[in-house]
């Protein structure tokens, strides 16, 4: 392995031909400059420099190596200038993970916003659900996680991990046009929506875990008729009459569906919508373009749901 330092010295002698001129250069002593030199044509193999009187000449090996040695100090002061813009927050590579429909309302929007902001940043964004993200933080493959609160998130008070909140999300009623609760404009979740038939992931999902526990907090179990895990299909079951749906605001608002409405609840679930990173390492700028884009996120209106899109149940 040859040593950067004693390239620097070949370049040095190679301007100024004398052992003394290249040790004043370096602010160093000329037994160290001949030492250095010595060492550099053992740990290369070959002489690179021959003696002509007072000056030193580069061989032709020497005069190979400096034009890779150039090369190289032109890399080392790029990688220095890329350094101090990171230091600074103007450059960067990060590898953000988020379920799905934390990329599409929020990680999605917030890269495509620091593209045109911070263009010497680069992101890759990975689909990376609750119960993966603390372990995938941990080995590295994330940088960042957008999730949300959990079994599966760090004990409050961890070393090992640093959370910043983003946004709370309400859940938000999904009903068919023609329901008799459609006219109302803001519902109550045990007086209105205890004695309906409701569409529904599996038992075990952050969905259905997180309704779940807010009907039992008000005293009653959804009566679940239709089981399902993506919300694109929870519409259609709405759609056709089947049922309603309490759904996280982010599952609805990038689906399209006429003869649908959607009504906030009074006493809703909401999940805790967190950044999460290694402690060490600092969110921004991305927590700051997520945060952003979560202010952006529709609410509901007294007229039918018209956009379009779909998500999984996550």
């Amino acid at each position: 392995m040859i040593d950067v330092r004693r390239l620097q010295l070949l370049q040095a002698l190679a301007q100024h031909h004398t052992v003394a001129g290249t040790a004043e250069a370096l602010n160093v002593t000329p037994s160290a400059v001949s030492q250095q030199l010595a060492a550099l044509s053992k740990e290369t193999g070959v002489a690179l420099v021959e003696r002509r009187g007072r000056r030193f000449l580069l061989t032709g090996a020497g005069r190979v190596l400096l034009k890779h040695a150039d090369v190289i100090f032109a890399e080392m002061e790029s990688a220095e200038a890329d350094l101090a813009a990171y230091t600074e927050g103007s450059v960067g590579v990060a590898r953000v993970g988020s379920f799905a429909t934390g990329i599409s309302d929020l990680v999605g929007p917030a890269v495509a916003a620091l593209g045109r902001s911070h263009p010497g940043w680069s992101f890759e964004i990975v689909q990376a659900e609750p119960e993966e993200s603390t372990e995938l933080l941990r080995t590295g493959a994330l940088d960042m996680a957008v999730t949300m609160s959990s079994v599966h998130l760090p004990p409050s008070g961890s070393t090992e991990f640093r959370t910043d909140p983003i946004m709370v999300e309400p859940f938000d009623a999904v009903l068919p046009y023609h329901h008799p609760l459609a006219s109302s404009t803001d519902l109550e979740l045990a007086a209105d929506l205890s004695d309906v038939d409701w569409i529904m992931s599996a038992p075990g999902t952050a969905w259905y875990d997180c309704v779940a526990a807010a009907c039992n907090q008000v005293g009653f179990q959804p009566r679940i008729a239709h089981t399902v895990d993506d919300f694109s299909a929870v519409i259609a079951l709405v759609q056709s009459g089947l049922g309603v749906a309490l759904m996280p605001r982010m599952g609805w608002t990038g689906l399209s569906a006429p003869h649908i409405v959607v009504r906030t609840v009074r006493n809703t679930a909401r999940r805790h919508i967190v950044s999460l990173t290694r402690a060490g390492a600092t969110p921004e700028p991305l927590l700051s373009a997520v945060r952003e884009a979560a202010s952006k996120v529709p609410v509901p209106s007294v007229g039918p749901m018209l956009s379009s899109g779909g998500d999984p149940a996550r």
